[in-house]
């Protein structure tokens, strides 16, 4: 039987890691049954991630405003069966009981116009996380990253907002341009296939497959171009951008699981390895600071991390090394 009314604790017990095995299941069940049921899921999870960001807030405070927002449901709903949508209003409502209404706010005001927005996260201990939005463009969303886009895009133009390492093969529509957001830039497009990284040593990288994009500054004009087997590089607050040609399999290869490092110092291999596996590796900074040798390494994410710190010490047999957890894993 379809779960007619289900119990939106449910969810947020899910979403806190707290529901038992029988509730997972229940879940699953409901999550399964329409695409509506898991839009309402993903846009709570992404309401309840932004609020724990916010921060806690007193009561009393937002007794009155929540009161109004949920006369005003009550009001919708007199009469007639309850949606989705309402009950997502009242929802939120919830959340800004317990965690502050500065987000909730916002996210009721883009309700209210219409606009809903998805939140498409990756966890860091997840493979990688492939997509397709509404116009057809396919994301795939590296380690930790998240894509945020309309649930429909406007008649004029296509906008993302991406932050970590994402790659995108764009749906040619070229009376829409695609725009895809970062902290130093746009990226302009028509249809094309990119790589985007806002996590390149504090740096914004864009290196781009095929196709032609412009890269926008922050008033919308145009501060560079990419072709095919270039990538961009700039800072977040900085004002210039940095082209190169560049080896482009080195940057899509994390689509296959695979991590690649060409020309790399050991210091860059060690932060990688470190990031991938959650460990720390300890060697001797003071070799270290004296090797200055450069090196080609390629590990897959699915190699346990024991034959990839046996690649690792083949490569540097000089440098003394060990292992520890990091605090908190």
């Amino acid at each position: 039987m379809p779960v007619k009314e289900f119990d939106e604790i449910l969810l947020l017990k899910k979403i806190q890691g707290l529901a038992d095995e029988s509730e997972e299941k229940l879940i699953e069940r409901w999550l399964s049954e329409s695409e509506e049921n898991m839009r309402t899921y993903t846009r709570m999870k992404s309401l309840w991630y932004a609020l724990r960001v916010k921060g806690y807030s007193e009561d009393e405070a937002l007794t009155e405003p929540i009161a109004g927002i949920n006369a005003r449901i009550d009001r919708l709903e007199a009469g007639r069966r309850r949606i989705t949508g309402m009950r997502w209003l009242r929802i939120a409502a919830v959340f800004a009981i317990l965690f502050g209404l500065g987000v909730v706010v916002m996210e009721v005001a883009r309700f209210s116009k219409g606009t809903k927005m998805v939140l498409v996260e990756n966890g860091i201990n997840q493979g990688i996380k492939y997509i397709e939005l509404p116009d057809g463009t396919k994301a795939w969303l590296n380690l930790g990253a998240k894509l945020s886009y309309p649930e429909r895009f406007d008649e004029q133009e296509r906008k993302v907002e991406i932050e970590g390492e994402v790659f995108l093969a764009v749906a040619k529509i070229k009376a829409k341009r695609f725009l895809a957001e970062t902290p130093a830039f746009t990226v302009e497009v028509t249809g094309t296939s990119f790589n985007v990284n806002t996590n390149a040593s504090g740096k914004v990288e864009v290196v781009l497959i095929e196709g032609a994009v412009n890269l926008l500054d922050d008033s919308g004009r145009k501060a560079g171009s990419l072709i095919p087997g270039q990538m961009a590089k700039a800072w977040p607050e900085g004002d210039s951008i940095e082209i190169s040609q560049v080896n482009t399999g080195i940057y899509t290869a994390w689509k296959e699981g695979l991590v690649m490092l060409e020309d790399a110092g050991l210091n860059e291999i060690v932060k990688k390895i470190e990031e991938v596996y959650g460990v720390e590796i300890i060697i001797d900074s003071l070799k270290t600071r004296k090797d200055d040798a450069r090196y080609n390494f390629v590990f897959k994410k699915s190699q346990s991390f024991d034959t990839v710190f046996e690649m690792l010490k083949f490569v540097a047999p000089s440098m003394e090394m060990h292992v520890k957890e990091k605090s908190g894993k």
